[in-house]
């Protein structure tokens, strides 16, 4: 849209309709955003995770969880074998 002109043709209408439009849902995204954050940080239950968030009885032992969080630079000498190959998914 043109600048300093108090009226703009009529072909540009659908343009600004569509972009207060957007300018609308920006502000939803960002309030909610807002409450979020504002919600997690004073939910007061600030308690360390689990050493493993997938911690089930069977598959607590691959390497990724083998090793301190967050794990050091070269952490394996050499690649570790894998022994035994479940599969998991029903």
């Amino acid at each position: 849209m043109p600048r300093r002109i108090p009226d703009y043709p009529d072909a540009y209408a659908g343009w600004n309709a569509l972009s207060s439009f957007g300018s609308y849902i920006s502000v939803v995204g960002i309030r909610r955003f807002f409450v979020v954050v504002t919600i997690t940080s004073s939910s007061g239950n600030n308690k360390r995770c689990a050493p493993s968030p997938w911690a089930v009885e069977q598959n607590t032992t691959t390497p990724e969880w083998m090793v301190q969080s967050p794990p050091a630079f070269h952490t394996f000498g050499e690649l570790p074998a894998i022994k035994e190959t479940k599969s998991y998914v029903k």
